[in-house]
Parts: C-alpha cells; sequence; structure tokens
C-alpha cells in the first residue's frame, strides 16, 4: 500500500513537472514571439526608427532650402538690381513698360 502511494506521488510529482515546463516553454515562445512581432516588438521598433530617419533626413534638406531662399531675399533686399532682374525673369514689369515677345518661325 505504502509502494503504491508512493509511485503515485511520484507520478503525479512527475505530471505537475511536465506541466510546468510546458507551461514555462510557451510562456518563453510566447513572450519571445511578442517581443520579435508584437505591437511594440522589434519588427516596429526598427521600422519606425527608419522612419525617423528618413523624416530627419527630410527636415535637414528643407531648412537647407529655407536657409537658402532667406540668403536669395537677403540678397535681394540688399541689392535692387537683382531684384528686379529675377522679377523680369517671371513677366513683371515696371508701370508704364510694354514687353514685346517675338516668335521664331523656324
Amino acid at each position: 500500500m505504502r509502494n503504491k502511494r508512493r509511485k503515485q506521488v511520484e507520478h503525479n510529482k512527475k505530471k505537475r513537472q511536465l506541466v510546468f515546463l510546458t507551461v514555462g516553454i510557451l510562456l518563453f515562445v510566447y513572450l519571445t514571439f511578442n517581443l520579435i512581432s508584437g505591437e511594440n516588438g522589434l519588427l516596429k521598433y526598427l521600422e519606425l526608427s527608419s522612419k525617423r530617419d528618413k523624416l530627419l533626413a527630410e527636415s535637414r534638406i528643407f531648412k537647407k532650402q529655407v536657409e537658402d531662399i532667406k540668403t536669395e531675399i537677403d540678397t535681394m533686399e540688399k541689392n535692387p538690381d537683382q531684384m528686379e532682374e529675377h522679377a523680369r525673369k517671371y513677366g513683371l514689369t515696371r508701370d508704364g513698360e510694354l514687353i514685346f515677345k517675338f516668335e521664331d518661325k523656324k
């Protein structure tokens, strides 16, 4: 009787260990999967990091363009002849001026 009870206790102990081991492995697999491809996982982090770098590069380009335009504005404000030349490129005239455009007949 004692021997039977001891075997049953050992058998239950092995079952419990197997259940804990299985639950532990499943938990580890779930956490690993979630860490890599979850909503806040490694793949999402890499994607967002890439987007951030791209946006920072675009931001630098826009800042450079703004600086160039400000420099051009300052130059034109200091030199009225250059402003007039720039305005004429876009077809602007002074009051009373006439513009004649001739077409080539080639």
